[in-house]
């Protein structure tokens, strides 16, 4: 983050160098806490209710006060007030992290949370598709369980930090996550989609894939242009090798299509479509915000 760039805690306006919490956070100690990550265009949240009501989900499962958290509306107020504070004009990314209140152990004092808004420019405009492929690994020193609060987006992402450093050692793009069924299931950050003779799959959320806010808008996307989409319980390297085209999504980038996994090598012709469809769908939704 730009330390220059201000940053809202509670909904108070902070200059982004000031250092903001204690040693006791409860995020800091024990990952206590679950965030969001939003794409804005022209100021606005995309999809911003489909972001809130994970949150608010993952807060009822972690049993965290959702009164302690303002409404949707106020959030997403703030989110455009920050942005315009920090003079960005174009695409914005915004980081949206809620956790609970400082004290007690293992077991907290109050189930009451705090929360984050961070800003940040990106450097295109709309969901634009990668021009080069990228190359995939799979990472699996390690498992991702399945439990509860596997759809949602916590601090306690060690898994993840390990697979980008597995990521980086072995010069890839991105790298594949496998859960204890030994199941491919999502990419570092995103979700997986594969192509095989027309047909798009993709792992269902009881795979322990992340609940993706942009898978949520492609699947609803294809089956409204007529596309097949099967949702299949995570899948496997031979499966993705005799498929015909890989691509990540998620809310920040839209779709990355993918040219290699290992020794495979893949097309991007029905990814270029479906990035189309998706840049269309985010004007609509674009158009009638405004219009409301």
């Amino acid at each position: 983050m730009n330390e220059s760039l201000y940053i809202l805690l509670n909904g108070n306006r902070i200059s982004g160098d000031k250092a903001i919490f204690k040693a006791s956070n409860r995020a800091f100690k024990f990952g206590d806490a679950l965030f969001e990550t939003i794409r804005c265009m022209h100021q606005k949240p995309m999809w911003f209710h489909d972001h809130y009501q994970r949150l608010i989900n993952g807060m009822s499962l972690l049993k965290m006060d959702i009164k302690s958290l303002p409404p949707a509306s106020i959030i997403e107020e703030q989110i455009t007030s920050l942005i315009q504070k920090n003079k960005l004009f174009g695409d914005v990314r915004t980081r949206l992290t809620i956790f609970r209140e400082d004290g007690g152990l293992y077991t907290p004092l109050s189930n009451k949370i705090n929360y984050l808004i961070e800003v940040s420019p990106l450097s295109s405009n709309g969901y634009q598709l990668n021009p080069k492929g990228l190359l995939l690994d799979i990472y699996e020193e390690e498992r991702k369980p399945t439990n509860r609060w596997c759809h949602y987006k916590s601090a306690n992402a060690l898994l993840f930090v390990m697979a980008g450093l597995f990521k980086q050692e072995q010069k890839k793009d991105d790298v594949l996550i496998v859960n204890t069924n030994n199941q491919i299931i999502e990419g570092l950050a995103s979700n997986l989609f594969w192509i095989k003779d027309n047909i798009i799959f993709t792992p269902m959320r009881s795979s322990a894939c992340v609940d993706g806010i942009m898978r949520k808008q492609l699947i609803r996307i294809l089956r409204e242009h007529q596309y097949v989409v099967q949702e299949v319980s995570g899948t496997n390297y031979d499966t993705l090798h005799q498929a015909d085209e890989i691509f990540l999504s998620n809310a920040i980038q839209g779709i990355q299509w993918v040219v290699g996994l290992k020794d495979k090598r893949y097309y991007c012709k029905l990814s270029k479509a479906i990035s189309r469809l998706l840049n269309e769908d985010a004007s609509s939704y674009m158009s009638d915000f405004q219009e409301n």
